[in-house]
């Protein structure tokens, strides 16, 4: 008995291992879980990962998802769709005085627009308030970091904000038949 029991909580300790994500790993995964969520319109999902006090500043929860309703409904009649979005490992992340942790990475979006597709890319700011648990993202998209530090008040100094990147554009190949 003492064997069987011995092997259960050896095969168990190696499960809880092997489950254990590192913060690297958790960050990504939750930056995926918001792109798709923001692909697939389940907005109240993509606003949860929303950074708080940016919420907050958009009027709050449910008037944040209005707004992005009424944001994609505008893209679609201009007929621009979002196909994919990925995200970059993270930058270094860095535990700062109050124990919150930030990162950053990038963000690219394809969209199909007229005449072609766009690949955009941003900057996200990646902030966790419960050891890495738990993550909120903010764009920092034509934002340098003392701009950013207004917003967040304890952003590390060891946080890279790149400057704006521009977009690139693919126009769609022709047929022979368009030419």
């Amino acid at each position: 008995m003492k064997k069987f029991l011995y092997t259960l909580l050896l095969s168990i300790s190696i499960v809880s291992v092997s489950i254990a994500q590192t913060p690297e790993q958790t960050v990504l995964k939750q930056a995926n879980d918001m792109g798709q969520s923001f692909l697939d319109k389940d907005y109240d999902t993509f606003a949860s990962y929303t950074y708080p006090k940016v919420m907050q500043t958009m009027g709050g929860k449910e008037n944040m998802i209005k707004n992005l309703k009424r944001s994609f409904d505008g893209f679609e009649n201009e007929g621009i769709t979002f196909l994919k979005m990925d995200y970059s490992a993270p930058s270094k992340i860095v535990t700062v005085e109050d124990g919150s942790m930030q990162c950053t990475l990038i963000q690219m979006i394809e969209m199909k627009v007229k005449g072609g597709k766009l690949t955009s890319q941003s900057c996200l700011l990646a902030i966790s308030e419960n050891k890495g648990k738990n993550w909120y993202f903010l764009d920092t998209s034509g934002y340098n970091h003392p701009t950013m530090k207004t917003l967040i008040p304890n952003l590390s100094d060891e946080i890279d904000i790149p400057g704006r990147i521009d977009p690139i554009f693919e126009p769609d190949e022709k047929t022979p038949d368009q030419e």
